[in-house]
């Protein structure tokens, strides 16, 4: 498990700390709770760290990704993902242009098993937004952070929104990877299905325009399923950029 071997919660802990933590023998939460002293806490901090590890263990068997949220550094929110993976909530928009100014058609959403495509003019309200992102504890995205999820609260507010957020870009980027989400797919070695392969988002935009003007109901139907290969990808996306992550920082 990552998120029971993370210091960088507690207060003052920097990577430096705690990799000196790590460099002690203290490989967990209840090995510093049995611990006596940890350098370089000294008794009176080591004793208000228990007390945030103890407050650790109980929001992580209460599935509360909010504690965690409070005291992470946005860089580190990846920690939640190998805890939390089940109850992710993969996310992301189409829209009729490239800009802030532009308009959300199409908001595809996954977890677990369930993939869920509202469009606009049908099924994309704030209601039904928010009724898909219930019990969310963690979203996660490919530039989320930068357009995604600021597109939906201006156009969309719904509280959901607030969750914790993992952006696959910046964790991508620390491990050497660049570019578009279907370039990181290609890094991996990821493959799609022909039919989206080449697609782009300027496509996508050409799509919905056929779907909104001439009422083509096939490109609206291919937007849908273009929209879900890039949802559904983004689980496999993580799974990997996640895991080389935690070889990368955590020792053995």
């Amino acid at each position: 498990m990552v998120l029971d071997k993370t210091f960088v919660l507690l207060d003052r802990v920097g990577d430096r700390t705690e990799r000196r933590i790590w460099d002690q023998g203290v490989w967990t939460w209840d090995e510093f709770l049995e611990r006596d002293s940890v350098s370089p806490f000294s008794s009176k901090r080591k004793e208000a760290a228990d007390r945030t590890l103890e407050e650790a263990k109980d929001a992580m068997h209460e599935r509360m990704t909010t504690f965690f949220a409070e005291r992470l550094h946005s860089r580190d929110i990846w920690r939640l993902y190998p805890t939390f993976s089940e109850d992710a909530l993969f996310l992301d928009i189409e829209t009729t242009g490239l800009s802030r100014r532009s308009a959300v058609t199409v908001v595809g959403l996954a977890r677990g098993s369930h993939f869920r495509a509202l469009v606009r003019g049908q099924d994309l309200t704030r209601a039904e937004l928010a009724k898909e992102m219930e019990g969310t504890r963690l979203i996660v995205t490919y530039n989320g952070a930068s357009f995604d999820l600021p597109m939906l609260r201006s156009q969309f507010p719904v509280p959901q929104l607030d969750a914790p957020h993992l952006d696959l870009r910046y964790l991508a980027r620390r491990e050497g990877l660049s570019g578009g989400l279907k370039s990181i797919e290609r890094q991996l070695g990821l493959e799609r299905d022909r039919e989206f392969a080449m697609m782009t988002g300027e496509d996508a935009v050409h799509l919905w325009h056929l779907w909104e003007r001439r009422g083509n109901q096939r490109a609206l139907d291919l937007l849908v399923r273009y929209n879900k290969a890039d949802v559904v990808n983004l689980r496999d996306v993580a799974n990997i950029v996640c895991q080389q992550a935690t070889t990368s920082t955590f020792p053995g």
